[in-house]
């Protein structure tokens, strides 16, 4: 009976975790865009992809709307582009359908003569 059930826990959880729309980095990458402020966070804007600085709220304005080298882990988010809210009916994703979430980031401002992007 034990057995049953923990067989049945497990399956319930790699089938929840092989469902996550996540690709997680295996490596830090180096990525140079614009620096922008959204409604939700700091993001880095370069060549139609997003990148989301996890835990920053705003850029200083010394980075503010200017070129940025970002260092970090990289994970690929892929959104809904619906939301449906219980009651109410579904509705367009305020957020970008794909983007990437960048953990233990670091940037500077970019120089287009340092060769080591």
């Amino acid at each position: 009976m034990i057995t049953k059930l923990l067989i049945k826990l497990l399956i319930c959880f790699l089938l929840i975790t092989s469902c996550k729309s996540i690709k997680e980095a295996d490596n830090s990458n180096v990525v140079v865009g614009t620096a922008r402020n959204v409604k939700y966070g700091a993001i880095l804007f370069d060549n139609d992809e997003v990148y989301a600085i996890s835990g920053l709220q705003t850029w200083d304005s010394v980075y503010l709307d200017k070129k940025v080298k970002l260092k970090g882990n990289f994970e690929l988010r892929i959104g809904e582009d619906k939301v449906e809210i219980k009651n109410l009916g579904t509705f367009q994703a305020q957020s970008y359908p794909r983007y990437y979430l960048v953990k233990d980031a670091t940037w500077e401002l970019y120089n287009p003569d340092d060769e080591n992007l």
